[in-house]
């Protein structure tokens, strides 16, 4: 039963990993032109440790990870490139399959803006919870820390060692706030044969009235009608 779960999971890994690099279409045609780091720096002066920060691409948020203070982000990622199309993406595949190392996969902290020029994102929010006082703040990204280094979780279960990147925000605030922390709204997943969960998805985030928004820019705008009045 364990080797059944381990193939499966080492299926959802490779199919994830070929889907995700692949990655949308370009700035020419969703007409969202891609954020770099320099247009983030503006963004960071209102930022504070512990907030959220959402991202995606054709206007589409679907990744978060936590800010950690000083141009830091802490997230979990499942794979180091996209937009690299299905031919650049199946020759990574090969390539990996023959060796070459998996980098920057799972929970990891690097900088935000160098986060951004090197994988293409195109909309962003950020988000706050307002009861994030000091000590909150320092318990919350304790926690998110001492997750650094733990691998993805490509088949979105709970309760094990591994954290895909909503598990990571959601861990964040579960230690900064406890039986105070909110409870997102999750998605059932179904996948034959290799996959049946209840996902927590970047939106639920978003969508928590909880959480407060401190920024976000127009692609984000143009594609979640929640962010007309922030």
């Amino acid at each position: 039963m364990a080797d059944a779960g381990a193939f499966r999971k080492g299926v959802l890994r490779f199919l994830l990993k070929i889907l995700w690099s692949v990655g949308g279409v370009g700035d020419d045609r969703d007409g969202h032109p891609r954020v770099r780091g320099a247009d983030f720096q503006p963004v960071l002066q209102q930022m504070r440790a512990a907030d959220v920060v959402l991202l995606g691409n054709n206007g589409l948020l679907s990744h978060i990870g936590v800010y950690a203070g000083d141009g830091k982000l802490i997230h979990s990622m499942a794979t180091d490139h996209t937009m690299r199309g299905w031919l650049g993406s199946l020759r990574d595949m090969v390539m990996r399959l023959l060796g070459a190392p998996d980098q920057l996969t799972g929970v990891i902290e690097e900088e935000l803006t160098g986060f951004l020029d090197r994988f293409e994102r195109d909309a962003w929010v950020v988000l706050r919870h307002p009861d994030m006082s000091a000590e909150a703040t320092e318990r919350g990204l304790a926690r998110v820390r001492d997750l650094v280094g733990r691998p993805y979780d490509y088949d979105f279960s709970a309760g094990d060692d591994e954290y895909y990147c909503t598990e990571v925000v959601d861990e964040l605030l579960q230690a900064a706030l406890g039986d105070d922390a909110p409870t997102f709204e999750t998605t059932h997943q179904t996948v034959p044969m290799l996959l049946r969960a209840d996902v927590l998805e970047p939106v639920a985030v978003l969508r928590h009235p909880a959480m407060t928004v401190v920024a976000a820019n127009d692609a984000a705008r143009a594609e979640y009608p929640e962010l007309e009045s922030a």
